[in-house]
């Protein structure tokens, strides 16, 4: 089987779509995958695609005071000429086109299998309108793009049952949840825990961007507890940098490192953290995207402590099995006094539910398997 994925996220060894992409298709056996963007695609066969002058135009204006039109305009402009997507398809006949539903190519992946009558896949990570700094009169015509993918798609793969729900029925939507890098390492030993001689470890791993207010404050609040220690491990927080340097003097605070560095200190952590913002104005997407480090997190098989609203996505995961401490407060003293309250009896739980979340939601030879499934089913759905 041929899969064309036309698409703006790439498969990537790096963050986010490209990390979950990258997954799915390294381990791809037995199909050809041609993926076509804008850029380069080191490790996959890929054709690169020239933008027209105006995309470029438009490019340089959102640097300038006119952003907010110029973002307006890419939204409405194919940034590529089609017919270099078309003698691409024809060329290299595809079974079937995919693409991510974010960024700008995958209104062209939509047209292009329209176009030729072959099954499209659109994979939803996030909710695309609502990364967009446009107008907000524009916000409603996105969304109703967005929703017009979701609904011409032969087959949708929703990260989330938030983001299935927000779209709307399809007869062959299904959710699929983040792939996992890795099998469970489920042979760590429970270690004892006496409140009165040993600290409680708790790591963070990964945005310090849109997280990294709400991380502030957590360890604002417990770099002097006697009892819990919380650990953040980011890139470029934007803290007072007298906070950043107390921070690292204190070890709470590290930049990236090698992944056998990160696995290591991961090792180390008694319970791992989720966080998801509390900001109204980002309510849409907490209730969309689901945060792929929760599904990583999973396969250490440790405690898993969600920090973020009652209708975020990891939440409303965790709830109904109670999989997870879930501190639905936005006060950091909150979140203390819930970790305070983490005995032994109640890890040694949580960490049992870690480890049936890896062996059935968050396994990755079973998600793989649902995703080959799904792309296998499309192309047995071409159109006529």
């Amino acid at each position: 089987m041929k899969l064309l994925l036309i698409s703006s996220v790439v498969p990537a060894n790096t963050i986010s779509g490209n990390l979950i992409l990258y997954r799915h298709l390294r381990a791809v056996k037995d199909m050809d995958v041609l993926v076509v963007s804008d850029g380069p695609v080191p490790g996959f066969p890929h054709k690169v695609l020239r933008h027209r002058i105006h995309s470029r135009i438009l490019k340089r204006l959102t640097r300038s005071p006119l952003r907010r039109w110029a973002l307006d305009c890419q939204e409405f402009c194919n940034p590529v000429k089609e017919d270099a997507v078309d003698m691409i398809c024809r060329n290299y006949a595809p079974d079937l086109i995919m693409t991510v539903a974010h960024s700008e190519l995958w209104k062209l992946a939509a047209k292009a299998a329209c176009a030729r009558k072959l099954p499209l896949v659109s994979l939803f990570h996030d909710w695309w309108p609502d990364f967009v700094d446009a107008h907000e009169w524009l916000k409603p015509r996105l969304d109703e793009q967005f929703r017009a993918l979701h609904q011409s798609s032969t087959s949708s793969l929703c990260i989330c049952p938030g983001m299935l729900a927000s779209l709307g029925k399809h007869p062959n939507a299904q959710i699929l949840y983040p792939m996992p890098y890795r099998q469970p390492i489920c042979n760590n030993d429970e270690v004892d825990f006496d409140p009165n001689h040993r600290e409680l470890k708790i790591i963070y791993l990964g945005n310090l961007g849109d997280y990294g207010h709400m991380l502030q404050q957590g360890l604002d609040v417990t770099k002097n507890h006697p009892r819990i220690r919380l650990e953040v491990r980011g890139s470029n927080p934007r803290w007072p940098s007298v906070f950043k340097q107390e921070m690292q003097i204190r070890g709470l605070w590290h930049d990236f490192a090698p992944r056998e560095q990160l696995d290591q200190w991961v090792s180390s952590a008694d319970a791992l953290l989720v966080a998801m913002s509390f900001d109204p104005c980002v309510q849409r997407r907490m209730e969309t995207s689901f945060p792929s480090k929760l599904v990583d997190y999973i396969q250490m098989c440790k405690p898993i402590v969600i920090w973020g609203p009652e209708y975020c996505s990891a939440i409303r995961w965790a709830r109904p099995m109670r999989s997870a401490l879930c501190v639905t407060s936005s006060h950091p003293n909150d979140l203390v006094s819930a970790l305070q309250n983490l005995d032994r009896r109640e890890r040694q739980r949580l960490g049992a539910s870690a480890r049936e979340a890896a062996m059935t939601d968050f396994n990755a030879d079973r998600i793989q398997s649902q995703f080959l499934t799904a792309l296998r089913a499309a192309a047995a759905r071409r159109p006529v």
